[in-house]
């Protein structure tokens, strides 16, 4: 197995993490089945959250993307292009 098979996080892996973020952001616990704006976000936590994922992950999220899909899809899609 390469290295970078071993080092790619699995999906449970970033749906933790970009639910622990949401929570300190939002200071509120969260949920997968929520998008980040329904759960009280804004753009300016969106992007701070974005810019964690890209941080992590060196995945680029649009903050829209935060808007309109649930955190589940956006760990799901994160994990795809890891």
């Amino acid at each position: 197995m390469s290295e970078l098979t071993q080092n790619k996080p699995g999906l449970d892996e970033v749906q933790r993490l970009i639910l622990e973020w949401s929570t300190e952001l939002l200071e509120e616990p969260t949920t997968d089945a929520d998008n980040f704006l329904d759960l009280g976000g804004h753009s300016a936590l969106a992007l701070e959250l974005s810019n964690q994922i890209k941080e992590r992950f060196d995945v680029e999220v649009d903050i829209q993307v935060l808007f309109e899909r649930t955190l589940g899809e956006v760990a799901l899609e994160v994990t795809r292009l890891v």
